[in-house]
């Protein structure tokens, strides 16, 4: 809990392959906590399959009325986003 919402810090390899292991044990609502802040500042590799699980995720999060909302997104992360112009549809915050 930062600022009393719930965060999720992503870290780590976050490509295709490494991602189906972690994904596979993960459980979006855990204990009953929604999380609506994500950050990404950690994670030491991230490629297409990384922005389909975050759009995803954002998917998900409307659905249930969050605004979920993805911080310290590295400018690698940044330009892929840009280059499948995602940029509008992913809420990257700039901070």
């Amino acid at each position: 809990m930062i600022d009393g919402a719930p965060w999720l810090f992503l870290q780590g390899d976050w490509r295709v392959a490494p991602l189906d292991k972690v994904l596979r044990s993960f459980a979006w609502a855990k204990d009953g906590q929604d999380c609506a802040e994500i950050s990404v500042v950690e994670l030491e590799a991230a490629d297409s399959a990384t922005l389909a699980v975050l759009m995803e995720w954002v998917q998900q999060a409307r659905q249930r009325g969050t605004a979920l909302r993805i911080h310290g997104a590295s400018s690698k992360l940044q330009e892929l986003a840009s280059l499948y112009r995602l940029q509008d549809i992913l809420p990257l915050c700039h901070d």
